[in-house]
């Protein structure tokens, strides 16, 4: 397997069926999304010192779900459909959107390597915005992540920041 820095590569790792678990197909899911990241055309500030470190912080503390200030990924076992992590990530969307108090936007993805979902939660309620391969919806998701304000949520997210 490797290192990941791009969607498509772990697409068609899932799709030769090269990840035995669900915690194997997150490590590849959020280094590829690290890599994406990088990859994308916007302030590189933002990108070496918040939303990287945010992921490794994410990839060392091996967390079963992965939170970027107001963006949210659940990642399901590799092709177990995402019945059930759509209702998870709505979940975890739901108490960050009530955490915040309805002030926010929170945009959540959902996949299994093979299949994608994008969501945003705003004052209007859920709607999905995009559904299908995991590399076309994911690339969607971030880049609509990356074109917004990445609003403060939680200490946590100060710390992430400012680095205190």
């Amino acid at each position: 397997m490797g290192t990941y820095v791009r969607f498509s590569k772990v697409y068609d790792d899932v799709l030769a069926g090269r990840f035995a678990n669900e915690a194997e197909l997150r490590q590849a899911f959020v280094e590829a999304l690290n890599g994406e990241l990088q990859a994308l055309e916007y302030d590189k500030y933002v990108a070496d010192h918040v939303v990287s470190p945010a992921i490794d912080e994410v990839l060392r503390e091996g967390r079963p779900d992965v939170r970027l200030f107001n963006f949210i990924v659940e990642v399901e076992a590799p092709q177990s459909g995402l019945s059930a992590g759509r209702s998870q990530l709505h979940r975890y969307m739901g108490d960050l959107f009530d955490r915040a108090a309805g002030r926010i936007e929170v945009l959540g993805l959902v996949t299994d390597g093979d299949r994608a979902e994008f969501w945003v939660l705003d004052r209007r309620g859920f709607r999905r915005e995009a559904e299908g391969d995991m590399p076309r919806v994911a690339a969607l998701a971030i880049q609509m992540f990356c074109s917004r304000k990445i609003p403060v949520v939680t200490s946590r997210d100060l710390v992430r920041i400012f680095g205190v």
